[in-house]
């Protein structure tokens, strides 16, 4: 049987989450794409697709965290209601965090580096809500 190292937690879950955007990307693009054929406006494409995409991601990403990532033997109904929270506060958090900073006169970044800055950040904290209070 072949023999993986082993690898640290923090390395885990920074792969995990590397895959859950390949997912997340991958499937936007597909029901994106889908909803353009169906003739459906550009704003309910990209919502639909987003939606969609999200939720396929997180799922992916919490088997990947609990199973993988965390080892995790806990009931998984009680984490994953625990993982939704979470998406869900993060999803705000970094929706909430960007649009205050890019509304800072004295902010030059371009938005989509403040949001890669704000959910680099989030990816350190969830990472710790994850290990100490999910799995």
């Amino acid at each position: 049987m072949l023999k993986f190292p082993k690898l640290p937690q923090f390395v885990k879950c920074t792969l995990s989450s590397i895959s859950s955007a390949f997912v997340d990307f991958a499937f936007f693009y597909l029901i994106q794409t889908l909803c353009v054929k169906l003739d459906f406006s550009q704003s309910i494409s990209i919502v639909c697709a987003t939606v969609v995409a999200r939720i396929f991601s997180t799922i992916v990403n919490f088997i990947i965290n609990k199973f993988w990532c965390f080892e995790s033997k806990k009931s998984a109904q009680r984490e994953a209601i625990l993982f939704a929270i979470l998406f869900i506060a993060k999803m705000a958090a970094s929706a909430s965090l960007v649009a205050a900073i890019c509304s800072l006169a004295f902010v030059k970044l371009k938005t989509v580096t403040i949001k890669i800055m704000v959910d680099t950040v989030l990816f350190f904290i969830s990472f710790l809500v994850q290990k100490f209070f999910i799995f």
